[in-house]
């Protein structure tokens, strides 16, 4: 079943943005929102600042003024543009500052200050008690704001202006940033896609030791792995084809006989000669579907195996079929593994020692270090030092035994090998006390919690 890739649904159509321009949208959005809320806070600031200092003005002013009027005993003289100063008795003006804003509304006498309008501008009120002739007035100062709208309006025009222009001016350096970082991770899909299925090209490395050159390597890496894996896949069809033709081929050609020449060979010897190369086939077949299912990952029905009665149990198997075999040196030994995949490695490691050896098996089983060895060992020629990693590859054989019909498939060292690495453990080869081969088996333990 295919595998749909996992992430974000694309766009209808199924069309989506590029890199380029996410990254420049995305980039910009937030440049934007920090500029928008930096600049509204900054004439929120200025506007405070402007207000704050009229507003201080105006006190300072106002407690002059009702110093000076105590003073004199009259409010005193001041003429000033945008300022109105009242001198209050009861909520009415008795006095002004300016005799030009004698007509002026009186303004708010208030502990603190106050914002009004004034003929269509703002001013800000502040106010003092004064004691003139025995009874409290107040001096009320009010100073206009207009000044400071003006400049908070023109500080708005700027921000509304520059946030904007900042905003292109930074899309434009990402988008041309961005297009520039992605020209070589472009030449890279270019390359790969121009390659098609020719697997032996490679990407020319941009040079340095930046995240694209990292990414170059990684690529040549996979390119190199899938040719390995093409090139394995191939052998393995081509290796497996001949494999399987070889009984085909000897059934066939006994059968042909006993049909044109029925005279020359009876049916025994026909049924024989079939049920031979049919239990070969079987067998083929066998480990080709169990090497299909490990390469799948289906094999992972993990369970705990006492690893001394199998052993025991191919022990005597082979003591069936008239093989000299010592177990004395098998002991307990417990692991988790897949029981059918390492009854067929104990099986497979058993037969390629009974094919070789002369005489008898040794089969040795010991834990040590939280480890499981399981040591086979033959009294046959050994297996030599430049042949003992080759041969637990698929379909390869020893030299001296090519014979299809005592070497074997080329098949059961590769399932051993592919047994002990789901297990979690390694399968090798080297010299037997007997003087032959041994194969060592070494697997996990398994310990009770």
């Amino acid at each position: 079943m295919r595998r749909e890739p996992v992430g974000r649904d694309p766009l209808p159509g199924g069309r989506r943005f590029s890199l380029r321009v996410r990254i420049t949208a995305s980039t910009v959005g937030i440049v934007l929102a920090v500029l928008a809320v930096g600049g509204f806070a900054v004439v929120t600031l200025l506007e405070r600042s402007l207000v704050g200092s009229e507003a201080q003005t105006a006190e300072d002013q106002a407690q002059q003024f009702a110093l000076d009027s105590a003073t004199a005993g009259e409010l005193a003289k001041f003429d000033a543009d945008e300022v109105i100063i009242q001198l209050q008795l009861d909520g009415e003006v008795v006095g002004v500052a300016d005799e030009d804003l004698k007509d002026t509304l009186p303004l708010p006498v208030s502990d603190s200050e106050r914002i009004v309008s004034v003929l269509d501008e703002r001013y800000l009120v502040q106010s003092a008690p004064v004691t003139l002739d025995g009874r409290v007035h107040h001096v009320v100062v009010g100073r206009s704001l207009d000044t400071a709208d003006e400049a908070v309006r023109a500080a708005t025009t700027l921000m509304a202006v520059a946030v904007p222009a900042v905003s292109a001016f930074v899309a434009l350096m990402i988008w041309i940033v961005v297009g520039r970082s992605l020209q070589p991770v472009e030449r890279i899909r270019r390359d790969v896609e121009s390659a098609g299925d020719d697997l032996t090209r490679r990407i020319a490395p941009p040079g340095g030791t930046d995240e694209v050159s990292l990414l170059t390597s990684t690529m040549n890496k996979m390119l190199d792995k899938l040719e390995a894996a093409q090139r394995a896949q191939r052998r393995f069809v081509s290796d497996a084809s001949h494999e399987l033709r070889s009984p085909v081929a000897a059934i066939r050609q006994h059968t042909q006989v006993a049909l044109r020449h029925p005279d020359t060979t009876d049916l025994g010897t026909l049924a024989g000669t079939v049920d031979v190369e049919a239990a070969r086939l079987h067998e083929l077949i066998d480990d080709l579907l169990l090497l299909a299912r490990l390469d799948e990952g289906m094999t992972r029905n993990r369970r705990e195996i006492d690893l001394d009665d199998v052993v025991l149990a191919e022990a005597a198997r082979l003591r069936t079929l008239g093989i000299v075999v010592d177990t004395t040196r098998v002991g307990p030994a417990r692991v988790l593994g897949d029981e059918v995949l390492l009854v067929r490695a104990v099986r497979n490691a058993a037969e390629n020692a009974r094919r070789h050896a002369r005489t008898r098996i040794d089969l040795t089983l010991t834990t040590a270090a939280s480890q499981v060895v399981l040591y086979v060992d033959d009294d046959g020629d050994g297996v030599p030092e430049q042949d003992r990693e080759r041969i637990f590859h698929r379909f390869e054989r020893r030299d001296d035994a090519r014979s299809r019909v005592s070497g074997g498939s080329g098949l059961g060292l590769a399932i051993v090998a592919e047994a002990a690495q789901h297990t979690g453990g390694t399968a090798e080869l080297s010299d037997a006390p007997t003087g032959g081969a041994r194969l060592a088996l070494r697997l996990p333990e398994h310990q009770d919690r």
